[in-house]
């Protein structure tokens, strides 16, 4: 009854409809915004203002937060340089769970504890939630949750919270939500275990290409007058006579060549590597970041609805957990993460996947097998979150600080993807008025008045010219039109010519993706400068299958390297170093990682060798895997009249084969022993072995990250 009270009180406060909570509504076209000044320049272009302007404000940093900066800054007619060690979007903001939350956990947070700050954020995601809807409409889409409801005394609680979300949310940004029963919220997501629920909500977030945003709102600023650039490396802060800072020395990661950058004010927004370039400002500068680490796996479509997702804030086992469908594929994540917090390694690990397939396990309908091999990719990134201090104390929002340092240098620690904007604009703020800058505009324009390049002429049914007019199968229409919005247009002109009657452009780097070969070209003028840029971020592959990004790894290299005018032996480096890459941070992990890679193959040493010249044989191409059928195939030749398939099935679910459909050498032979041999004691040594591992004091648990600081999250 208290937390209806509380929830009442709530509910009832007028500035809560008003949204007086530190935030106040703007009228929309207060302020026209300027128009683009250029067509997008290139890299070289930047490179060369460098040397020869005196900038208002450089950022260091290229993710969320710093791209919303230099888009802030330019369009208020600042000059505005920005400089990224990586790519765009390559760290934290690139691995996210695809939402712009609106902070249903900070809700939960501010009801149960009267938390004014709480609030705050949460208003503060649902505004800047539409304000990206409208500066990115081909980007960002509204996407259903499923809410499960356990117990009866639920049903009323979740009711009025998601009822209070709706209306702190502005009007006519937001769907409503509605009520399922038991049996109609499995017939809606039908993995669910239907004896451990009551019933489920539904309500909506939003959903977006993270990696494809991050990189618009640079290429943006770009063509308001900001000048960008990757791969650029500060190696050494500037500073004048005073001894504040007015510039850096980067160094460009592709030549080795040195630049000088001038500028007013710099502004520090490297996400948790802030610490670092703070210390180039004062070495006994004290920790302002901490941090969090996330993992999400990428699995197959059937393990998710393709237009509804499924957040459990509340399972069986005490952690949470969603399902979301993203381009065609299932991420999955959770709130407990299995890191020391000392561990400084930024990959995932096989105890990441195997603590998030064990969620999936206690989660989905016992009937359902969880296998390793469903894994297409998993990724994880380090959140930068604030240390607890009193200047962040006296933050209304609680979830990030603009620190000024003693030698004028701004630094950003905190925010997230439905904040970045709104964190953006307060740091320029704070740079004009410490850097005593003179913008053509005073405020910003990018909430209401902005829109990324392509939104501008783009409708959610614009993809039906590009089959009409070129010739192009609807689902890499789709794509194009809802990667690059009116942009589309430029990429089907440059396309290839399929050589077949339909389509009749648009040659595909592989079946299962509608990437196609212009889109390559196209990534180059958009800053791709390595071929991880192009697999990762200019097209998502790396981020939904790392097979297939390893299998057109030399398809694309081709092109880059006409493009770019690569030799044969960088060519052979960009792959070389690719393929580490997928295999280290997109959770195609070496054989040896495998934890069921020490247990024993019952056979003799020459069956070992008659096998593996079996395997060998049906390898032919040397890919170093072998489908299934042909394993099938094999048992025949070796004398099985009729192969176990139900064996069959059990020995793949229990080896957790790390392909789906196809099996390696010692997985092959795993196989052969179990079925030709029915001996399945193997398989219980196996599951303890696997057991055994998961319970090492080194797969630490840590707490959960207090919510005030987390910034809400699902």
């Amino acid at each position: 009854m208290a937390r209806f009270i509380q929830m009442a009180v709530m509910l009832g406060s007028s500035k809560l409809a008003h949204g007086s909570f530190g935030f106040e509504e703007r009228t929309p076209g207060a302020e026209p915004v300027p128009q683009m000044k250029r067509e997008l320049p290139t890299r070289k272009m930047c490179l060369e203002a460098f040397g020869r302007t005196q900038y208002d404000i450089l950022i260091i940093g290229g993710g969320a937060v710093g791209a919303g900066c230099a888009l802030d800054a330019a369009t208020r007619g600042l000059k505005t340089a920005l400089v990224e060690a990586e790519d765009f979007g390559s760290g934290t903001s690139s691995k996210s769970s695809k939402l712009l939350h609106g902070g249903l956990r900070d809700l939960e947070q501010a009801v149960s504890h009267l938390d004014l700050a709480a609030f705050r954020r949460v208003r503060c995601s649902l505004i800047e939630r539409s304000h990206i809807g409208n500066m990115a409409p081909h980007l960002s889409q509204p996407v259903p949750i499923l809410l499960p409801v356990h117990n009866w005394w639920e049903a009323p609680l979740y009711y009025m919270k998601l009822k209070l979300y709706h209306l702190i949310a502005p009007k006519g940004t937001t769907k409503t939500f509605q009520y399922l029963s038991a049996d109609e919220a499995v017939e809606v997501f039908p993995m669910l275990r239907r004896q451990e629920l009551f019933g489920a909500f539904v309500f909506y977030e939003g959903q977006h290409d993270d990696a494809r945003m991050c990189l618009s709102v640079a290429l943006t600023a770009a063509r308001y007058g900001a000048d960008i650039c990757n791969h650029m490396k500060v190696v050494r802060l500037l500073k004048n006579k005073e001894g504040h800072v007015n510039g850096a020395e980067a160094v460009d990661q592709l030549t080795g060549r040195k630049y000088t950058i001038r500028a007013k004010v710099v502004v520090n927004a490297t996400g948790h590597m802030s610490d670092n370039v703070r210390r180039m400002e004062d070495a006994d500068a004290q920790p302002m970041c901490t941090r969090s680490w996330s993992s999400i796996i990428v699995m197959p479509r059937f393990y998710c609805p393709e237009d509804v997702g499924v957040f459990d804030p509340h399972t069986t086992d005490g952690r949470s957990i969603f399902f979301l469908p993203w381009q065609g594929h299932t991420l999955v994540g959770t709130s407990h993460e299995p890191r020391d917090p000392m561990d400084n390694a930024s990959q995932p690990t096989e105890s990441d996947v195997q603590y998030l397939l064990e969620g999936v396990k206690n989660f989905v309908s016992p009937s359902f097998d969880v296998r390793r091999c469903d894994v297409l990719a998993v990724w994880g990134g380090f959140k930068p979150l604030p240390v607890p201090s009193d200047c962040l104390h006296y933050t209304k929002m609680k979830n990030h600080v603009i620190n000024l340092g003693p030698s004028n240098m701004l630094s950003i620690v905190g925010g997230t993807w439905s904040s970045f904007r709104t964190v953006a604009e307060k740091t320029v703020n704070a740079a004009i008025r410490y850097g005593e800058l003179s913008p053509l505009r005073a405020n910003s324009v990018t909430a209401e008045s902005c829109k990324l390049d392509g939104a501008n002429g783009w409708s959610p049914k614009m993809f039906i010219r590009l089959v009409q007019d070129f010739g192009m199968e609807r689902d890499v229409a789709e794509h194009l039109s809802n990667t690059y919005g009116s942009n589309a247009f430029k990429v089907a002109v440059t396309a290839d010519r399929s050589g077949m009657a339909w389509p009749i452009v648009g040659k595909r780097l592989h079946s299962e993706f509608p990437y196609i070969e212009a889109e390559v070209r196209q990534g180059v003028r958009d800053f791709a400068c390595t071929l991880e840029d192009m697999v990762a971020r200019r097209l998502r592959v790396a981020f939904l299958n790392v097979q297939v990004a390893e299998a057109i790894l030399p398809q694309v290299a081709n092109i880059m390297a006409k493009e770019l005018h690569w030799s044969q032996e960088e060519k052979n480096r960009q792959i070389h170093k690719t393929r580490a890459f997928l295999h280290t941070q997109m959770g195609q992990l070496t054989k040896e990682d495998s934890p069921h890679m020490t247990i024993p193959i019952k056979m003799s040493v020459n069956q070992v060798r008659m096998y593996a010249t079996q395997f060998k044989v049906l390898d032919d191409k040397g890919t170093g895997y072998v489908s299934i059928a042909d394993c099938c195939r094999a048992m025949k030749n070796l004398g099985v009249k009729e192969v176990p398939l139900d064996l069959m099935h059990n020995v793949l679910r229990d080896i957790d084969c790390h392909a789906q459909g196809k099996v390696n050498l010692y997985e092959f032979l795993l196989l052969m022993s179990a079925v030709v041999h029915g001996d399945m004691a193997y398989l219980r040594y196996a599951r303890l072995y696997v057991d055994y591992k998961k319970k090492q004091p080194g797969n630490y648990i840590p707490n959960l990250v207090p919510m005030e600081r987390a910034g809400g999250a699902l």
